[in-house]
């Protein structure tokens, strides 16, 4: 039985190392409010409200990791059809700065290294009132089910250990 609990403390750490640890900072907005709700993890989050006016808003972020890593960055709106155009720039600091001109929700994938501070902007985007969310998640190296059909057989080795034990 100890052995069992041995082996399912390693299975978790060895899947929550694989992510690594984001901390994301607001630093700017015009013509919106801006905060973030869940700010180191590997998933953190933005948010804020844009209200009504002639003048474009844009809203800022800059994103640090403890070690390199893919992140998926999504900008999200609430209502979606409040977004007409609007264009996101992502900075990495290392590779060159990547643009797209959106007009709703927008996903993609970006990497993060360690040492170096990423920009996620929204910017020249159109007002109406709604509300915005920003999220970034750390991709995991070894995708979770991947490293449970790595190490099932292990497992089951360690089950027949214990079986030939009882006998």
């Amino acid at each position: 039985m100890k052995q069992a609990m041995l082996f399912a403390i390693a299975l978790f750490a060895t899947v929550s190392a694989n992510a690594a640890t984001l901390t994301i900072n607001p630093t700017g907005s015009t013509n919106a409010t801006q905060t973030t709700s869940v700010d180191t993890g590997s998933t953190v989050l933005g948010s804020g409200t844009v209200t009504n006016g002639d003048e474009p808003w844009s809203s800022t972020y800059d994103v640090t990791t403890t070690e390199d890593t893919s992140t998926i960055i999504e900008w999200s709106f609430n209502p979606v059809a409040a977004l007409t155009e609007a264009t996101i720039s992502f900075d990495n600091g290392v590779d060159p700065v990547q643009l797209f001109d959106i007009s709703g929700d927008f996903r993609f994938t970006g990497l993060i290294y360690a040492g170096t501070v990423a920009s996620v902007n929204l910017l020249n985007g159109n007002r109406n009132v709604f509300k915005y969310d920003v999220s970034l998640q750390s991709v995991s190296e070894v995708p979770v089910p991947a490293a449970f059909f790595l190490l099932a057989p292990a497992l089951l080795g360690f089950l027949g250990l214990r079986r030939k034990n009882v006998l």
